[in-house]
């Protein structure tokens, strides 16, 4: 396990503490839910990277352009009278 798994483990051990009202001798229940959970993600995150480029990121670099809206022409309307 790297040092940024556990430390992510241990903050998720601490939300899930929190969120159930900061109870006491459940620290191991806690711990192992949040393993599991951060588990998981790593897993999805290592299938996803797999099976689809993952850019990398540049923060310090400019945002991407944002694209102008699409002006659409209007529909025309015949003047023709109708028989």
């Amino acid at each position: 396990m790297t040092h940024t798994t556990e430390q992510r483990i241990r903050m998720k051990a601490y939300e899930i503490w929190l969120r159930e009202g900061c109870p006491e001798g459940s620290d191991q229940r806690h711990w192992d839910m949040a393993k599991k959970f951060i588990a998981g993600e790593e897993a999805k995150s290592a299938l996803t990277s797999r099976f689809f480029e993952v850019p990398e990121t540049d923060e310090a670099a400019s945002p991407p352009a944002v694209m102008a809206p699409v002006k659409r022409k209007a529909a025309r309307v015949s003047k023709a009278k109708p028989h």
